[in-house]
């Protein structure tokens, strides 16, 4: 890639704030973990080149990291997000992409958890700003389908922490596009065992019509191929707290799209919790930022 670390995280966040949004269509017609099976197949088999020129199989199937590389797309991509595309039968895009800020609070949990690390009143405090920004979304909820949906996301979000702890284990010559690889393929052991339990219990969802063609194109090549291949390039080539700190943007985009697309509308609370939701996660993320420089 030649493109700059900072230039890469935006890509990424343009292309995040689709992904919701080609979710909540392609739930309608696709069972969740099936719809995620065939976008981490597609994006895997847009991988297959990059990683046969450079000669990666070897570190792609590697023994030793092989129970890393299974947590990392098991983690990152099979549990949470089938969850999170669930979810979105009940709940919006928006909401989703609001609620996703919700992570920063796990992450100082688990940092404070399982390394000790003691977050700063000030981290607290835009934690606190997140709590109320979420709060915001579920008291608007109610006791609807909706709040269904928003607890099932809220609860998910842990998952992606753990898989950002076990990447940041990864050999540190891997390059971005191998990462992403990696969390595509070794998604699916776990997609396919959802699937064969989700057959089992309650049965399959699968209409193939042109709609969910193009969510399951949009998700392999843009979101799993392309944004994920991005996102790893510039964390590995830039602070991780400046890239967070230009991802977190990502919900206005998805407010404005899903808007547009007639999947959501402009609420007080929704401006309120998104607000309130980015403004603590900013300061959250600045401050880990400054901790960087010291």
């Amino acid at each position: 890639m030649k493109k700059s670390p900072a230039a890469a995280i935006w890509i990424d966040t343009i292309i995040t704030a689709f992904n919701m949004v080609t979710a909540a269509y392609a739930v309608k017609y696709c069972t969740s973990a099936l719809f995620l099976l065939f976008a981490s197949l597609g994006a895997t088999l847009c991988f297959v080149p990059h990683i046969t020129r450079i000669g990666a199989w070897g570190r792609v199937f590697n023994r030793q990291q092989f129970w890393r590389h299974i947590g990392i797309g098991t983690l990152g991509t099979a549990l949470p997000m089938s969850i999170m595309v669930f979810a979105l039968k009940y709940t919006t895009p928006t909401n989703a992409s609001i609620l996703n800020q919700f992570e920063i609070v796990y992450s100082l949990l688990l940092a404070w958890i399982l390394l000790r690390e003691k977050p700063s009143w000030v981290q607290i405090g835009g934690s606190a700003l997140i709590v109320a920004g979420v709060t915001m979304l579920l008291w608007q909820a109610g006791y609807t389908p909706q709040l269904k949906g928003d607890l099932m996301i809220i609860g998910s979000l842990w998952m992606f922490q753990l898989s950002h702890i076990l990447a940041k284990k990864l050999p540190a010559d891997l390059d971005g596009q191998t990462v992403a690889c990696i969390r595509a393929l070794f998604a699916m052991p776990a997609l396919i065992l959802l699937i064969i339990y989700m057959a089992c219990s309650q049965g399959l969802t699968f209409t193939p019509i042109a709609t969910l063609g193009w969510c399951v194109l949009f998700s392999a090549v843009f979101c799993y191929y392309i944004g994920n291949a991005f996102w790893y390039y510039g964390i590995r080539n830039m602070a991780l707290g400046k890239a967070t700190a230009i991802i977190l943007s990502y919900p206005v985009f998805t407010f404005l799209i899903s808007v547009g697309l007639g999947l959501d509308k402009i609420t007080l609370f929704k401006v309120l919790g998104l607000l309130l939701a980015l403004g603590g996660a900013y300061i959250v993320t600045l401050v880990s930022l400054q901790g960087d420089k010291k």
